[in-house]
């Protein structure tokens, strides 16, 4: 082995020697079986010489005239002695690192926008069920997935799609809710308006008078189809206008896709396990044959919120991981999928996008954002009662 290796292993004092007749020290050294690793001669009368740190308390306790003194340490013995003498700032350092750690992996905020309180207030539950709330750990890119996917799964007739973004230590959750066609209302009279900003690009009426043709330019509220029937610049009749009316409409969609991506295929074995969970630490009890990868199922044993510490149940199934890697090409590619699949499932049978494209894209953390603007033929017309009648 390398000396310098072993040197450092076995430590090494930096002995200082002062007297008369020098060499006849070092010799009586060498008689009494004490290896000297290096001699330095200051003068006639001085030196300075190395020798393993479990010699040293012999030299010290030799009784001779010669004045000896332990001027320095080398290797482990130096790294310990000098743990010991900063000790207080090691320690305050790795309490520094756990909590910084901590602070970084804690959810210090949940916010949820969307301009309907109850859709907020339903999102916040689920979130809290699912443990994404205050003073809760973040979870794993798969995590925040699979709860979306739940979540979505779960109020499939309320909500179209469900974002929720990882901004420091907040989550800002960003949701739209599903469009369902209300019962139509048995107006005796009503006119037939726009539901949004659009052009219109088809009109086709069954009753009532149109008042607004292809290719105009309208905004939410406008008629579009009225049930005031006009003779001249006076009212001849009112009817319950009705009919259909499409036109192109603007969305800006935004999605985000990971560069790397592992999956997990369950191979059938599982078993059941204790675990103590501190901050991101998982210590098994009693796991003598853990599995290399796994999903788990936990139930919370001893827990509270205000301390990242518990004891935890887990059911473990063994999984094998596939991992896929994309290329930022390949990334962009899944990526405006993504974006065209969620406008897609928000349209209904007779709709379609009409065009698309890619507005702005980056990469940060390993994950690439895009940013989509569509075109889409889609159904804009709502039936509206005429209140005020004339007889």
């Amino acid at each position: 082995m390398n000396r310098r290796i072993v040197n450092y292993f076995e430590g090494l004092t930096v002995i200082c020697v002062e007297g008369k007749k020098i060499e006849r020290f070092l010799s009586y050294l060498y008689k009494l079986k004490i290896e000297i690793l290096d001699v330095q001669y200051i003068d006639r009368h001085k030196v300075i010489i190395k020798v393993y740190h479990c010699d040293s308390d012999k030299v010290l306790n030799m009784k001779t005239t010669y004045d000896i003194k332990i001027i320095g340490y080398e290797g482990k013995v130096k790294l310990w002695l000098g743990l010991k003498k900063h000790v207080l700032l090691l320690v305050s350092i790795i309490i520094g690192y756990i909590f910084l750690l901590y602070l970084s992996n804690v959810i210090f905020e949940v916010e949820v926008i969307h301009s309907n309180a109850k859709i907020r207030n339903l999102i916040i539950d689920e979130l809290n069920e699912k443990n994404i709330s205050k003073w809760k750990f973040k979870k794993s890119y798969e995590g925040i997935e699979k709860i979306k996917k739940e979540i979505l799964n779960k109020y499939k007739d309320r909500l179209e799609w469900i974002e929720i973004e990882n901004v420091g230590t907040k989550y800002i959750v960003k949701v739209v809710e599903r469009k369902i066609k209300e019962k139509e209302e048995n107006y005796l009279y009503q006119d037939i308006v726009s539901t949004k900003s659009a052009i219109i690009m088809k009109v086709e009426a069954v009753e009532g008078e149109i008042v607004r043709r292809k290719n105009d330019y309208v905004k939410k509220g406008d008629v579009l189809i009225s049930g005031r029937i006009m003779k001249g610049n006076e009212v001849s009749k009112i009817v319950k206008a009705s009919g259909k009316i499409y036109g192109e409409v603007w969305y800006n969609i935004k999605v985000e896709h990971p560069l790397f991506y592992q999956s997990k295929v369950l191979t059938g074995e599982k078993k059941r396990v204790y675990q103590i969970q501190f901050l991101n630490f998982n210590i098994p009890l009693f796991d003598f044959s853990p599995y290399k990868e796994k999903v788990v199922e936990n139930t919370n044993v001893i827990s509270n919120p205000l301390i990242p510490f518990k004891i935890v149940k887990q059911l473990q199934k063994e999984a094998i991981v596939e991992d896929e890697i994309y290329t930022d090409g390949e990334a962009l590619i899944k990526a405006e999928e993504q974006a065209v699949k969620k406008m897609e499932d928000s349209l209904d049978e007779e709709e379609y996008i009409i065009s698309r494209r890619k507005l702005k894209y980056y990469i940060e953390n390993q994950k690439l954002y895009l940013e989509m603007f569509f075109k889409v033929y889609e159904s804009i017309g709502e039936a509206r009662e005429i209140m005020e009648i004339t007889e």
